[in-house]
């Protein structure tokens, strides 16, 4: 409130004067443009770089390849190895006599918890993140529960003190155990596991048995995990023996080895665990040294607390005795690194993980034919598996019942009549919780719920139906659909179907529309045909999803088709499930057909580990959390080793060779040019000498003619004596490799080089005053006219012969000083290139210092694969890249681009 008299508050800053531009509206939309996407677009495709295995042995992961193979072949394969993995380790068990011990997957020695949360946990970052060094971890309803249970176990409650605690009804006021639906899941969401104690099966179990009276779906029951996604998937194939004897391939109980088969990214693969359990109580004397003499406290505190199903901290059977969904639960989730990774999720993408099938997300409001859809859900060649997802629209938490935002069964469809003749379409569906909460939440309380008034003695017969706190109920087929707001329906494969998948990676622009890369389809059989476009399940690699999230969107017609004249346009059902998407279409043999990709991409700015480039947390857990890191790393480069897929690290060391290469050419062309000066000095004192020779050797032949024509006269010998000596002594006083000049002769022209020219020598002794001997005119007039004419003889001949050689001297130094510039020419060329290459990086790095410049450029790109099914072994896919002018057009219509959301 202002009072009279208070200082008025001080005026907002005046904006500054914006900086002038010369620059016209469109130039800078189009600078935005270009500096908004990066000048360098790439994916990170290995966390580990070569230069890491310089001195240990790589992982055997092979890069994947292109192939079509038979789907009852593909599994073959995997499954075969996995019993060779058993067979191997119980061999080991029985040489040791110790029982098996994972050591990739050791919950028993597991000091960070690394088997229970992910890399990154507490929404991006570590739980000092959200706090400093001592903020407390996110707190659960398992979490409440535990502590209560502790408080009971350690007596402070009283002798008898007991708390019990519905965990369903307490999520509502400390938060879920993780959403049931959407990429985070696990301990980002407030979902943090504390199990009490670690123990083997035939500790915890009075009578261990790996199944009793088969699989059934009523052996389902949730724990501690957000995982009802995964075990809904589990209740919808458990009553199918041979799906479920597909999963569970090998195992030994006495050396406590079990062995399971799934599949990732279109590849099965195998996963073997030891029998090592979590449990939610700790051990008796955990808090301290109990006095117990007899032994009888702890023999009691272990039977009421850590014996039997119930004791289990995960997933658990209904029978006390039975083991396998929580053996199985432990093996999903040691396929994707831990607990956390399978927490949260889609029933569909389970029955895909476990069968090798492929799901589609059906809305229940946009059901069209309603007739066509219940005979599929009859399923009566056993062709498809269904599932359920009752999601809210709100804040509303259940409805009618059900528990919203959670996956349900559907275990049977019945058409049946009563005693009057009416029919009626009934779902039998079940709960993966396997019992209602304290509120009564957990099953459906309409029409046909248990104790309602269509429950008769005759319907009660006619379905086998018993009433019961067992998660199973049955609706109406329309109830069904007005309640659940999806249906998630798997189609599965036999050994009648073949499989070829082909993968690739893509820049996505910010700006959306179908890519210029397409796949090319042809079939050699009529058919049913189903398509799967596909990106890399990051599940399996939580932590290093990166800072984009893709849709994927595909066009299916025959190659060369007009605009809008495609077979069908596929997009996701709803934004959550971005996984896949597929369709089923019915093609003909002889003809091409072509799937165009679409895939938009939205970049995530929150501080989730989404929101974080996998080189931010290789830098933030390298020191961290290595052993963790290494792990999911491991996976990381795993999924991306697909044939198709561009090995960036592989590119990166091309590179660095290139440069590598261009700096010791540049060296060794810089060597050249210093050989080639020093050659050419080298010539140039040779020449330079040479031609000081030539003087020498003409002045003596002078000489000697004139001492030859005046030998007559003693003034002419006595010159020719003394000239003789002179030039001898200008020899002894000339420096070594010089030649001096003859007396008299001209002054020599500086020879030159690159390194320096020759010095000048020094003057040559010239004689000051000629003799002039009066007996000379008296000589023979005809011995003088005779040696002057040989002497002018003899030096005709020897100038015609250096002429003739000087010519062919010069041609050639005109030949090799051509060559010589040539070569000079592209050497410099090369280093300016070079100089280019090297100054390149810098010079866009100083454009991203310009105004505006943007300090994340969008750099998206997806890795994505394309799988067809057909009952068809010579089915193809080939990835196909659009050049032609023509192509591209027919992706637009009406002159916008064809985008699978119009």
């Amino acid at each position: 409130m202002d009072v009279f008299g208070d200082k008025p508050p001080a005026l907002p800053d005046a904006p500054g004067p914006k900086k002038r531009t010369k620059k016209t509206p469109q130039e800078l939309i189009a600078a935005f443009w270009g500096r908004f996407h990066s000048k360098h677009p790439g994916k990170v495709t290995s966390i580990f770089p070569r230069r890491l295995y310089s001195n240990v042995l790589p992982p055997a992961n092979p890069r994947g390849v292109h192939s079509a193979r038979n789907a009852a072949e593909s599994y073959e394969a995997a499954a075969r190895e996995c019993r060779q993995k058993v067979a191997r380790i119980v061999r080991e068990c029985r040489r040791t006599n110790e029982k098996y011990t994972d050591a990739d997957y050791d919950i028993e020695r597991d000091e960070k918890d690394n088997c229970l949360n992910g890399l990154v946990r507490d929404g991006g970052g570590d739980i000092e993140a959200s706090g400093g060094d001592n903020a407390p971890p996110p707190v659960s309803a398992w979490d409440v529960k535990q502590s209560l249970t502790t408080l009971a176990q350690s007596q402070m409650l009283g002798t008898n003190g007991t708390v019990p605690v519905d965990v369903n009804a307490l999520n509502r006021f400390v938060g879920s155990d993780g959403p049931a639906w959407g990429s985070g899941g696990g301990v980002s969401s407030g979902e943090y596991y504390s199990p009490g104690s670690v123990h083997r099966v035939d500790w915890i179990f009075e009578s261990p048995q790996f199944t009793v009276n088969g699989y059934s779906s009523s052996d389902i029951k949730q724990g501690a995990n957000g995982d009802c996604w995964w075990l809904a998937a589990v209740a919808t194939i458990a009553h199918r023996r041979d799906l479920m004897e597909r999963v569970c391939v090998a195992r030994d109980d006495e050396c406590g080895v079990y062995g399971f088969v799934f599949q990732r990214d279109g590849e099965w693969v195998s996963v073997v665990v030891d029998d090592n359990l979590y449990l939610s109580a700790t051990d008796f004397d955990h808090y301290g040294d109990v006095y117990d003499s007899t032994g009888r406290k702890a023999r009691q505190y272990r039977k009421r607390n850590q014996t039997g199903s119930e004791a289990l901290y995960f997933a658990r059977c209904e029978d006390p005795n039975e083991t396998w969904l929580p053996l199985l639960e432990k093996a999903y989730a040691k396929t994707h690194g831990d607990y956390e990774a399978i927490s949260g999720g889609w029933p569909g993408e389970a029955v895909e993980d476990m069968t090798g099938g492929v799901s589609t997300t059906v809305a229940s409001n946009r059901v069209l034919s309603k007739e066509k859809l219940w005979k599929e859900l009859e399923n009566p060649n056993k062709e498809f598996v269904f599932a359920l997802a009752a999601m809210g629209t709100g804040w509303d938490w259940q409805k009618s019942g059900l528990a919203l935002g959670h996956a349900y069964s559907i275990l049977q469809c019945r058409k049946e009549s009563d005693e009057d003749g009416n029919t009626f379409s009934l779902v039998q569906i079940r709960n993966p919780w396997g019992e209602r909460s304290w509120s009564g939440v957990g099953e459906w309380n309409g029409p046909w719920s248990d104790g309602s008034k269509e429950w008769t003695p005759y319907w009660l017969q006619k379905l086998g139906h018993t009433f019961g706190d067992d998660g199973v109920f049955w609706m109406k087929y329309e109830d069904m659909l007005e309640t659940f707001m999806f249906i998630h329906r798997t189609r599965l494969f036999d050994e009648k179907w073949t499989v070829v998948q082909q993968w690739t990676s893509a820049n996505v622009s910010w700006i959306t529309g179908y890519l210029q890369t397409k796949f090319e389809i042809t079939v050699a059989k009529d058919g049913v045909v189903v398509i799967v476009l596909t990106q890399l399940d990051d599940r399996y690699f939580k932590g290093f999803e990166g800072e984009y999230y893709f849709e994927l969107h595909f066009l299916l017609q025959e190659v060369g088709a007009a605009a809008g004249e495609h077979l069908c346009r596929v997009r996701p059902v709803h934004k959550w499930e971005n996984r896949s998407v597929s369709c089923e279409v019915e093609l003909e043999a002889g003809k091409r057909y072509e799937v165009l990709p679409e895939i938009t991409a939205t970049r995530n700015t929150d501080n989730s580990s989404r929101g974080k480039p996998p080189q931010d947390i290789v830098r933030e857990y390298a020191e961290k959390n290595p052993q963790k890191l290494r792990q999911v790393g491991m996976s990381y480069d795993l999924a991306h080793a697909k044939g198709g897929v561009p090995d960036e690290d592989e590119l990166l060391e091309q590179k660095r060779a290139e440069r590598r290469k261009k700096k010791e050419d540049k060296k060794r062309r810089q060597k050249k040019k210093q050989r080639k000066a020093i050659t050419k000095a080298a010539k140039a004192m040779e020449k330079a000498a040479d031609a000081m020779k030539e003087v020498v050797k003409g002045d003596e032949a002078e000489k000697k003619a004139e001492a030859g024509g005046g030998a007559a006269t003693a003034g002419g010998t006595s010159a020719a004596t003394k000239d003789a000596a002179d030039k001898e002594k200008a020899v002894a006083a000339a420096p070594a490799g010089q030649k001096p000049e003859a007396p008299g002769a001209p002054k020599p022209v500086e020879a030159s080089t690159s390194t320096g020219g020759v010095k000048d020598a020094p003057p040559p002794p010239v004689e000051e005053e000629k003799k002039a001997d009066t007996d000379e005119a008296s000589k023979d007039e005809g011995s003088k006219k005779e040696l002057e004419e040989k002497t002018e003889k003899s030096e005709a001949e020897e100038k015609a012969g250096e002429g003739e050689a000087t010519t062919e001297t010069a041609e050639e130094k005109d030949d090799a000083a051509v060559d010589d510039k040539e070569e000079e020419d592209k050497d410099d060329a090369s280093d300016s290139d070079s100089d280019k290459d090297d100054d390149k990086d810098s010079d866009e790095d100083d454009d991203a210092d310009d105004e505006g410049a943007i300090t994340s450029p969008w750099n998206a790109v997806a890795v994505v694969g394309l799988r067809v099914y057909a009952q068809d072994a010579q089915v193809t896919v080939e990835l196909v890249k659009v050049n032609s002018g023509d192509e591209l057009t027919t992706l637009t219509v009406d002159g916008k681009p064809a985008g699978a959301t119009m």
